[in-house]
């Protein structure tokens, strides 16, 4: 008899083409179902919360799998973490119901982006290095504008498995440590490329590149013809995900 378990996972997702599984392409998933494979020496079908694009990270990604009742966790964890990449790391497992589904239960999920204004060899592979003075308070006040419902129509690339683009943002904050810049989001769901054209955008406006009344108009009117500025995937990190 199978027991479905739930995976927490963090990944630095510098080296892969997202997390689900792709033709011709590194992935994290693969990466996961393969060390299961190993390991068991049966295939394995991992079950994520979402879909992670190319170089994002996650602190906690969730996924489930099912596999035999009487698997000793602590030994299959100790297994796995001898066959993964550095780069990935199952760093709890436990036993869920049948009916746990990490994508259809999840309520909302929480990402940070990071932005630093001078280089930062430590975190090059995980924020975005803006070359020009950033007016913090616009990117407040953009940050504030996308709290709530909207439809992110000109925020998403277009996906034929996307019915719409209304989420409904939960959180939208802004915060500065010194010289890094962090931007949290919660959501009861993303699009395509949501966050990182959110952000893209708002530091446009923040630099003086984009008039924010042009944000405002992309954030309210999703028929406008004027197209959002997308921005790097490296420095997005999935945080959290609420269930």
């Amino acid at each position: 008899m199978k027991q479905r378990y739930k995976l927490t996972i963090e990944f630095d997702g510098t080296q892969y083409s997202g997390w689900q599984i792709q033709p011709n392409a590194r992935t994290v998933e693969e990466e996961i179902e393969n060390a299961f494979s190993r390991i068991l020496q049966q295939p394995v079908d991992i079950i994520g919360q979402g879909r992670t694009d190319a170089g994002v990270h996650a602190e906690k990604q969730i996924a489930h799998v099912n596999l035999a009742s009487e698997i000793k966790i602590d030994d299959l964890l100790y297994a796995l973490r001898g066959v993964l990449p550095r780069d990935i790391c199952i760093w709890k497992m436990e036993k869920v119901s049948s009916h746990f589904h990490a994508r259809f239960d999840a309520k909302s999920r929480q990402y940070r982006y990071q932005i630093v204004t001078r280089p930062r060899p430590l975190l090059r592979s995980f924020s975005f290095f803006e070359n020009n003075e950033i007016d913090i308070e616009v990117l407040k006040r953009c940050a504030e504008m996308s709290a709530g419902k909207h439809d992110f129509e000109n925020f998403s690339k277009a996906n034929k498995d996307q019915p719409d683009a209304v989420c409904t943002v939960l959180k939208s904050t802004v915060e500065q440590k010194g010289d890094l810049i962090i931007y949290r989001i919660r959501a009861n769901r993303f699009v395509h490329h949501m966050v990182r054209r959110l952000v893209g955008t708002m530091l446009q406006a923040a630099t003086e590149r984009l008039d924010i009344k042009a944000f405002e108009e992309l954030l309210n009117n999703p028929d406008t013809t004027r197209i959002s500025t997308g921005i790097t995937g490296k420095g997005l990190i999935l945080e959290d995900v609420a269930y």
